[in-house]
C-alpha cells in the first residue's frame, strides 16, 4: 500500500491506533537522520515490527523515491534474500543471480527507505546485502528488525 503523499513504495496499514512510544519513535527518527543503517533489536513480541512500520510511515516524506517494507520471517533460504528484497521493491524478474546487482542499480541515486523485518535468521546474507546496497546507493537508508544484533556497521 503506498502511503498518502507517497507515490512509490509499500507499507502495510495499521489495524489499530498507535499509542505511546513517542520517545522510541523520536530516537528512530534521529538515528535515521544520522545513520544509514538502523536496527531495532529485541525479543519477539515486543512490537519491533509495528514500531518500524510506524517510524517508516512518519518518515515517508523524507524519502521521495519510496519506502518499502519487506517481511522476511517466512524466508528460509538465505541465498534467496536479495531476490525477496528485489520482489519487495517491485522488481519482478524471477532469476536469482541478477538480484543484488539489479537491486543496487534500481536503488542507486534514489532517496529511499527499505524496512527489512525479521532478519535474525539471515544474518550473514543480510550483512552482505545491506553492505552492498548501502555502498552503491548513497541515498538509501535501511531500517531492520531482528531478535539478535545483526553485526553490520552503519
Amino acid at each position: 500500500m503506498a502511503g498518502a503523499g507517497s507515490s512509490i513504495g509499500r507499507l502495510r496499514g495499521e489495524v489499530s491506533g498507535f499509542v505511546g512510544r513517542r520517545s522510541e519513535l523520536a530516537a528512530i527518527r534521529a538515528a535515521l537522520g544520522g545513520a544509514r543503517l538502523v536496527t531495532l533489536c529485541g525479543p519477539g513480541g515486543i512490537g519491533k515490527t509495528r514500531l518500524a512500520v510506524r517510524a517508516a510511515w512518519e518518515a515517508r516524506r523524507a524519502f521521495g523515491d519510496g519506502v518499502w517494507l519487506v517481511e522476511l520471517a517466512s524466508l528460509r533460504d538465505p541465498a534467496l534474500l536479495a531476490s525477496e528484497v528485489a520482489r519487495g521493491v517491485g522488481l519482478l524478474d524471477q532469476s536469482a543471480g541478477w538480484a543484488v546487482a539489479t537491486l543496487s542499480e534500481h536503488l542507486a541515486g534514489r532517496q529511499a527507505l527499505l524496512v527489512l523485518d525479521n532478519c535474525e535468521h539471515l544474518l550473514d546474507a543480510y550483512a552482505q546485502l545491506a553492505g552492498g546496497l548501502l555502498s552503491s546507493s548513497p541515498g538509501l537508508r535501511v531500517l531492520a528488525t531482528s531478535r539478535e544484533p545483526l553485526g553490520v556497521p552503519g
